[in-house]
C-alpha cells in the first residue's frame, strides 16, 4: 500500500503544472506567449488540438491550478527550459512573454 501523503505529495501539482505549461508552450512556430496566454491555451479545448493533444489526454486546469501557473513558470525559467523576455504588447505596453527554449545542434570538430 502507497502513502499519498509522503514527501513527495507536496511536489507532485508543481510537476503535473509545469509539464501542462510546456504542452501548452511548445507549439513550434509559435510567438512568445504571456502567463494569461498560457493559461487560456491550458484550459481552453479548441487550444488542445493545437497543442496536439487529444480531448481526454489531459484534465482541464481548475482554479484552484491557476495558483500554480507563475511558480511553474518561474522554475522551468530557471531550469532553462523556458526563455523569457519582455516585449511590448499592442499598446506598447512591456509584458513577460515566455518560449520553449531550443537548444541549437552541437557542431562537431569545435
Amino acid at each position: 500500500m502507497r502513502r499519498r501523503n509522503g514527501p513527495d505529495a507536496a511536489h507532485r501539482p508543481l510537476a503535473d503544472a509545469r509539464r501542462r505549461v510546456l504542452q501548452a508552450v511548445d507549439v513550434p512556430g509559435d510567438e512568445p506567449l504571456t502567463g494569461p496566454a498560457i493559461l487560456r491555451r491550458m484550459t481552453d479545448p479548441a487550444a488542445e488540438a493545437k497543442t496536439g493533444n487529444g480531448p481526454g489526454a489531459d484534465r482541464a486546469i481548475s482554479p484552484d491550478d491557476q495558483a500554480l501557473l507563475y511558480p511553474a513558470l518561474h522554475s522551468l525559467e530557471a531550469d532553462w527550459d523556458l526563455e523569457a523576455a519582455w516585449l511590448p504588447d499592442a499598446n506598447g505596453v512591456p509584458r513577460r512573454t515566455y518560449t520553449k527554449r531550443r537548444l541549437l545542434p552541437l557542431r562537431l570538430g569545435r
